[in-house]
């Protein structure tokens, strides 16, 4: 077969088109002429009673996956003026469906409480009873193993001082996605609502419980599609997701987290046809707790070329699912991760050996990571993916990616009254510029500007006047060079 030369400057998709042209040519080459194909088929390889893959076919293969790959990988040079998702975009999120209840306490309170009520947490390790009081964390998250646990946390909060609120992170990342799309179009006045992105949340609740259904109903409200897999309800009932948020005078939340149904997702409950056909799969590091589910998901996502997220979700994931986190990054799925000042610090310590004395004594109360503690835990994951941001708090962000780049941006300057939902709804705005062709410095604006909007309110939620301010901010980002 004749070669077709491709001049360097042609796009890769008028270069894949020329490639499938020749290829027909080739195929109908080989009716005429087919052992001189097979001949060409059989190079390197053993004979085998069935047919395999010239290379032809197999270049062929790999040119569309990379086209595949390349629509959905944003470059300073696409799309740089826009806000806009493609409209064909499917934005699906992987995570526990978790609702939350916030409580408005003192931090000395929140500590005596904890101290109090105890509630081990649920690490597998049966002979431990209840947590190790003397080493409760402000600004963690803790996964207890009884409902009841969280029940005696509420009881020991005013009811006037209580909120409920359909929360978790990946979930909250969607609502913040959608929020910002659908700020977007209002802004820009348009109303053409069937050319939006769409946004899936997959998660795991108990059938009959009201708990999940009103999770549900309240997603759905937000503009995310809610593909809630449906536990057969055990005796006794398991019951849907919760997590109290112990939120202080600073708007520091402090969790403690009862997953119910949500923990007994297994790969078989995926629904493989939703992520087969995303275009954006987020996933939350909570996910790592269930390593084969999250595996699965991101590989069904990436056979259709996805851009694969990760948020590592709280310094205790980092500590306690370091082997699963090495795991899934060493397999190359992941392309973008997202993590905080603790978790870039967990991140970067050395042994385990080391980790257990240089334990901060309180979490978010400990002292700041330096730069360098930064720079080593992002410098460890970009050997395995492409970009890699470190939230700050009120100090803002730094972001780096596989090219060597590197962008600090700075947080807006606004009084905080909870924290609870920040880092997710950061994330939802450097999403939005990044899979908008955003800069590394116009990525991390866009989060720090999203992120100073939700600490302004009590709760992850926000009203669509404050989405639009957002869509708004990030708008004015990504117009600047």
């Amino acid at each position: 077969m004749m070669d077709v030369p491709t001049p360097p400057s042609v796009r890769p998709s008028v270069r894949l088109s020329v490639f499938i042209h020749s290829y027909v040519i080739y195929s109908l080459s080989a009716s005429i002429h087919p052992r001189r194909v097979r001949s060409v088929a059989s190079v390197g390889s053993s004979p085998s009673p069935s047919r395999r893959p010239g290379a032809l076919e197999l270049e062929l293969e790999k040119m569309m996956r990379d086209e595949r790959c390349r629509r959905h990988t944003p470059t300073r040079t696409r799309m740089r003026a826009s806000t806009r998702l493609t409209p064909c975009a499917r934005v699906v999120g992987l995570g526990d469906p978790v609702t939350d209840v916030l409580c408005r306490v003192s931090r000395a309170d929140a500590l005596d409480i904890l101290r109090a009520v105890g509630g081990g947490p649920d690490d597998g390790d049966d002979d431990d009873a209840v947590a190790d009081v003397a080493d409760v964390e402000i600004g963690g998250c803790v996964a207890v193993r009884d409902a009841t646990d969280l029940d005696a946390i509420v009881a020991r909060v005013d009811a006037s001082s209580r909120v409920t609120t359909p929360g978790g992170s990946a979930a909250n990342v969607l609502k913040g996605l959608a929020g910002i799309a659908r700020g977007t179009r209002e802004n820009a006045h348009a109303e053409d609502v069937d050319a939006a992105p769409t946004f899936t949340f997959i998660g795991t609740v108990e059938d009959g419980d009201a708990v999940g259904a009103a999770y549900e109903t309240a997603l759905t409200r937000a503009g995310v599609e809610a593909a809630l897999v449906r536990r057969r309800r055990e005796t006794p009932p398991l019951g849907s997701a919760r997590c109290v948020c112990l939120v202080d005078e600073g708007g520091q939340r402090t969790m403690r987290t009862y997953l119910g149904a949500a923990a007994k997702m297994t790969v078989d409950d995926v629904p493989m046809d939703v992520l087969a056909r995303a275009d954006v799969l987020h996933a939350e590091g909570y996910a790592l707790y269930k390593p084969e589910v999250l595996r699965a998901a991101c590989a069904a996502a990436k056979a259709n070329g996805a851009l694969v997220s990760l948020d590592l979700a709280s310094f205790e994931v980092v500590r306690n699912r370091r082997e699963a986190l090495e795991e899934i990054l060493r397999s190359g799925v992941i392309d973008v991760v997202f993590c905080n000042e603790d978790e870039a610090r967990e991140l970067a310590r050395g042994t385990s050996s080391e980790r257990e004395t240089r334990l901060p004594a309180n979490g978010r109360a400990a002292e700041r990571p330096s730069e360098e503690t930064e720079t080593e835990a992002m410098r460890y994951l970009l050997r395995f993916v492409e970009v890699a941001t470190c939230s700050r708090g009120k100090r803002g962000c730094v972001s780096m990616n596989a090219a060597g780049e590197r962008a600090e941006s700075s947080a807006e300057g606004v009084t905080a009254i909870d924290t609870t939902g920040a880092g997710d709804t950061f994330t939802s705005g450097f999403l939005h510029a990044y899979l908008a062709g955003g800069s590394l410095r116009q990525c991390g604006d866009a989060g720090c500007a999203a992120g100073a909007e939700i600490v302004q309110v009590r709760g992850a939620e926000m009203d669509d006047a404050r989405w639009r301010r957002v869509a708004e901010k990030i708008e004015r980002v990504l117009r600047r060079e």
